[in-house]
């Protein structure tokens, strides 16, 4: 099983944003299981069965956005609404590609057949056999990107080392006993539970295809790395692979899809590609909303000019555009659409300080 670990490529206007905690995660995980296609991992000498540790308590159900489409009634105060909405959904989309579940956005990369891996060593046939729990120290894991690394994962898996394909069911379990060490000569540290639960078989884990699904689960993950600090996060979260290979993930009701195409400085200086998430609607919890953005670019906490998205729900729509930007106003234009109708407004967003106001006329 190959995994592909994606850089964010900043556009010009904003310097790269490294994300060391995730990969390291992704690279601990699967090098501590030794799995054929990962090719990583340490030898048997330094792995030992131990006695089944006490189950983790079942994590939270996954919660899913609303399947219900909404409504956008033209008016100036929905307009205003969807700007609102954009900002915060932009934001949103930010904070999540900084935060532990981002770890797996990596497995898109798996799904859809981009292989970069190593391929095992000639050593690899002696130490397949199928994984019992097992506790594997860090320091035998053999992962090149951490320096100096101490502590230990416990591994409960029902895949084999040798395995070329996994039907529906399986799983692989891990849990970080205070690993710590030093990545991109950065101090690292992860402790707490996590669990990959496949969904879907997969029939050739050196080209897994397409239509892929996992549950992946959370208990009490938490990380540090060059002082910035993740979790403690419990959760469950749903990765999905689409027919073009496109990932998307769904967590704490809010699926996102396009993170792979964030550029991130900080929460004030980022851009977005053609990131999406569906969500619920702002007035109506039972709802969704689907907030596609298009070239947003966000720099000193202001959205640049040029900047849109697209707000859709079932049949109505919402085109917001950044017509020009400033410290001190950012003026969008909203055209809102419903049954083959357009209507447009101008709003005004106004900053003072630490107050933000909005101003609202048709156009």
């Amino acid at each position: 099983m190959m995994i592909t670990t994606r850089t964010l490529t900043p556009r010009t206007a904003f310097p790269k944003h490294r994300i060391a905690t995730a990969a390291a995660f992704c690279m601990i995980g699967l090098a501590s299981l030794g799995l054929s296609a990962c090719g990583g991992g340490g030898s048997s000498d330094n792995t030992q069965v131990v006695p089944v540790p006490t189950p983790l308590p079942e994590p939270t159900k996954l919660i899913a956005p609303p399947t219900t489409a909404g409504t956008l009634a033209q008016s100036g105060e929905v307009a205003q609404d969807s700007v609102k909405a954009t900002t915060a959904a932009a934001a949103d989309l930010v904070r999540r590609s900084e935060d532990p579940s981002h770890l797996f956005l990596p497995f898109g990369g798996l799904m859809s057949g981009r292989q970069n891996s190593p391929k095992p060593s000639a050593a690899e046939p002696e130490r397949r056999k199928i994984l019992e729990t097992t506790t594997v120290s860090c320091s035998s894991l053999g992962i090149s990107v951490i320096r100096n690394c101490s502590g230990s994962i416990v591994v409960d898996t029902n895949v084999s080392n040798s395995a070329t394909s996994l039907p529906a069911g399986s799983y692989i379990s891990m849990r970080f006993d205070k690993i710590s060490g030093i990545a991109d000569g950065q101090s690292l540290s992860i402790d707490g539970s996590m669990r990959i639960d496949f969904l879907t078989a997969i029939s050739n884990l050196d080209n897994p295809g397409n239509n892929v699904r996992l549950q992946l689960s959370f208990d009490k993950l938490s990380a540090s790395a060059g002082g910035e600090s993740f979790g403690p996060l419990t959760a469950v979260a749903l990765l999905e692979v689409d027919g073009q290979g496109k990932p998307s993930l769904t967590l704490n009701g809010v699926q996102y899809a396009g993170l792979n195409e964030l550029s991130v400085t900080d929460a004030n200086n980022y851009s977005l590609g053609h990131s999406k998430l569906r969500s619920a609607h702002w007035s109506d919890s039972k709802a969704y909303v689907d907030t596609q953005f298009s070239n947003w670019q966000t720099s000193n906490g202001r959205p640049l000019q040029g900047s849109s998205a697209t707000l859709t729900t079932g049949k109505d729509s919402a085109l917001i555009t950044v017509e020009s930007s400033s410290s001190s106003q950012v003026s969008y234009r909203v055209q809102l659409s419903s049954g083959g109708v357009a209507k447009n407004y101008q709003v005004l967003a106004s900053y003072s300080g630490s107050t933000l106001s909005y101003s609202v006329k048709a156009l």
